[in-house]
């Protein structure tokens, strides 16, 4: 997520670096190590390996599956029940998810990391990705590195906020008609 509100932040800057980028130009050798030293430090390859580390580790003990449950009803009374088989199932499922899941998650943060040098290199000379670079190794560039996730999660708040209520009763006021639906479609099924 870092990664992508930074490219945005980038492309919108680049005007204000006084580099409009090229596009989709051929990517020399000297744009490719360019835009991987780019992609380095907008998003350290350890700083995401642990992230990605942290992540995995939530999914395992069950967190992902927590979350997707959280919003039934019916689910919240069963672990009330039982608290102790309830976190021991969690953590089942989570090791479940994880074991599935977890690998595909590991290819997409190198594949994510190579598509961005990749993006980045056809997209900019090596000259303009060394600006870019000494502009994100500035204290200002720096700065909106390091702010740039709790900003992010801010949007996402005040966004969520406002439209949270309003979706979830949009939701609740189409239920029915969507039930109904279903209950068309596959009449023993939607009950």
């Amino acid at each position: 997520m870092k990664t992508l509100f930074a490219t945005i932040a980038l492309l919108a800057a680049a005007p204000m670096l006084g580099a409009a980028p090229a596009l989709a130009q051929a990517s020399s050798p000297q744009s490719v190590a360019a835009a991987t030293t780019l992609v380095d430090v907008q998003t350290p390859p350890a700083a995401s390996k642990a992230a990605l580390d942290t992540q995995l580790r939530e999914m395992r003990q069950g967190a992902a599956v927590r979350a997707m449950l959280s919003q039934n009803p019916g689910f919240k009374a069963e672990a009330a029940k039982n608290q102790p088989a309830f976190n021991s199932a969690m953590a089942r499922m989570g090791a479940i998810q994880a074991d599935a899941i977890g690998p595909i998650m590991v290819e997409m943060q190198k594949a994510s990391r190579s598509a961005a040098i990749d993006t980045f290199a056809k997209n900019f000379t090596a000259a303009e990705l060394q600006q870019i670079t000494a502009f994100y190794r500035s204290p200002v560039g720096a700065k909106l590195l390091a702010r740039q996730g709790a900003m992010s999660q801010d949007i996402a708040r005040q966004v969520q906020t406002r439209f949270g209520p309003r979706m979830e009763a949009a939701q609740k006021a189409i239920a029915p008609k969507m039930q109904a639906e279903l209950q068309k479609l596959a009449p023993a099924q939607a009950k």
